[in-house]
């Protein structure tokens, strides 16, 4: 009897021996398993980018991936845009997510061996962030193209006075040289004249709608960072002149302009953040062609409206 109990004695402390054994090598995996690191970099604060970047987080995180973003914000400083890409050059970082045309441009050129997603470009291949559509080396993305013409289209139907549109852009930027561009060409097939100033920094922009507000009868804002930034003065220049606005995207009405028939960069970042998911669960980033932005939305700043006198159905 003494002898079985021994026995039983000696098989649980086995078995305890072996559950021990086991929860410790669980846990030492847990422990030694690191989160997957993303590095993301904006050009500059405003409501557009910051959607763009919430929604990329926001689909990685509905993904159910154990993901840490390192986040670097540029303040507009483009000489920082093939600089700071370099922090995310290391093995410990999964991909980098380049929000905007200057730093999708930047982190191509300064980290050719990092996989790259990009949002908030409008013309990839004119910026040569890319040769060609299906040409994908280690960068690919999501484009914010939208039609100026058929967005002013269906502004004149509500606004069917408007002559002359008046637009600011940044000389630097090459994404917006892109879009002032297709912005001419859509006012003379319309039969509208437009106005242009070109701005050097964000210290320029008050003085250039102050300049233009007596020579245009509308304003259409571009999908232009340094710009986008400073909308807030804008808005109030138009306002107070009662001088109605459309945007090609969203953010900027939430800041002041008027409407808007264009890219949702919340929606904008979550498709982003496919692709990238795409990546992370093994996919190689060849396979992978730039994408056209797939959600657009008509957004109207009720209390914009209001001031200048309008009613928007």
């Amino acid at each position: 009897m003494k002898n079985l109990k021994k026995t039983f004695v000696s098989i649980a402390i086995m078995l305890l021996a072996v559950l021990v054994v086991g929860c410790s090598t669980e846990k030492k995996k847990e422990e030694s398993k690191e989160k997957i690191k993303i590095g993301a970099i904006e050009y500059i604060e405003h409501v557009s980018l910051d959607n763009a970047l919430k929604g990329f987080k926001d689909r990685l995180e509905e993904e159910g991936l154990d993901v840490e973003v390192d986040e670097i914000n540029l303040q507009g400083d483009q000489a920082l845009a093939t600089t700071m890409p370099k922090k995310y050059e290391g093995d410990e970082y999964a991909l980098i997510y380049a929000i905007s045309t200057p730093v999708a441009q930047g982190a191509k050129q300064s980290v050719p061996n990092k996989n790259i997603i990009f949002s908030a470009v409008t013309d990839p291949v004119e910026s040569g962030i890319v040769s060609a559509k299906d040409e994908i080396t280690n960068i690919t993305g999501v484009t914010d193209a939208v039609s100026s013409k058929e967005q002013l289209k269906s502004f004149l139907k509500i606004f069917p006075d408007v002559k002359t549109i008046g637009t600011i852009y940044s000389t630097s930027e090459s994404n917006s040289k892109v879009q002032i561009d297709e912005l001419k060409k859509a006012c003379d097939e319309l039969g509208l004249e437009l106005k242009v100033t070109g701005i050097n920094n964000i210290n320029d922009i008050a003085q250039a709608i102050a300049s233009m507000k007596d020579e245009i009868d509308a304003y259409y804002a571009i999908t232009d960072n340094t710009v986008a930034s400073a909308i807030p003065v804008i808005s109030e220049t138009l306002i107070e002149n009662k001088i109605p606005s459309l945007s090609a995207e969203e953010g900027q009405v939430e800041n002041g302009l008027l409407m808007s028939e264009g890219v949702n960069y919340y929606e904008h970042g979550r498709q982003a953040g496919e692709m990238a998911i795409k990546i992370l669960n093994g996919e190689d980033i060849k396979n992978l062609p730039v994408e056209d932005n797939k959600t657009t939305s008509r957004k109207i700043n009720e209390d914009t409206a209001k001031k200048i006198g309008v009613e928007i159905k």
